[in-house]
C-alpha cells in the first residue's frame, strides 16, 4: 500500500517519529488505527477535541449534581448507537470494549482490568480530581443500566473501579 500525503503532514510525521525515536511509518499506523477504531465512530457523535486544562476548568465550575446529571444524560443518549456500530452491540463485551478505546484515544482517562474468579474489574483512572469520577462513575452507572446491567461502582478522587 502506498499513499500520498501533504508535505506538511510528512514533515509532521517525520518531527514526530524523531522525538519519539520512532519510524515514520509507527507514527502514521497510530494515527490511522485512533482514526479507525475511534475517531470515525465519534465524528457522527460530535466529537470534539478539548485541551485537558479547558476540561479540568469546566467540570470545576459545574456543581456536583450538575456533573451527575451530565453523567447521566450521556448513557441513554447518543453514546449507546455509536457502541452498537462501534463493536455490533449494546451488551456488556461492547461496552468494554468501547471503553478500552476509550483509555486508549481519549486522553480522558486510562482503563485497566483484571480477570478474577469469572469477574472482571474495570479501573478507570482519571487526572480531573473528584469531579472527573464524579462525572465518570455516574456515567459509567447511566450507560451499563442503559445495557441492562447493574454495576456498583467505587469512586476515589483519581478513578472509579466496577466490577462485571
Amino acid at each position: 500500500m502506498s499513499l500520498r500525503i501533504s508535505e506538511v503532514a510528512y514533515k509532521a510525521l517525520q518531527e514526530d517519529a524523531k522525538k519519539q525515536n520512532a519510524s515514520i511509518n509507527t507514527i502514521a499506523n497510530q494515527l490511522l488505527l485512533a482514526y479507525a477504531e475511534h475517531d470515525r465512530y465519534l465524528k457522527k457523535s460530535g466529537l470534539l477535541k478539548v485541551i485537558s486544562p479547558l476540561y479540568d476548568k469546566l467540570l470545576n465550575a459545574a456543581s456536583d449534581e450538575a456533573i451527575v446529571e451530565a453523567g447521566k444524560s450521556l448513557g441513554p443518549g447518543v453514546l449507546p448507537s455509536t457502541i452498537i456500530s462501534m463493536t455490533g452491540e449494546l451488551s456488556v463485551p461492547g461496552i468494554l470494549d468501547w471503553l478500552k478505546r476509550m483509555g486508549t484515544y481519549s486522553n480522558l482517562c486510562d482503563y485497566s482490568e483484571i480477570s478474577h474468579g469469572g469477574k472482571i474489574s474495570v479501573t478507570m483512572s482519571q487526572s480531573f480530581g473528584s469531579k472527573g469520577s464524579v462525572l465518570l462513575a455516574s456515567y459509567l452507572d447511566s450507560l451499563f443500566k442503559t445495557a441492562g446491567k447493574q454495576i456498583k461502582i467505587t469512586q476515589l478522587r483519581d478513578s472509579v473501579t466496577f466490577e462485571v
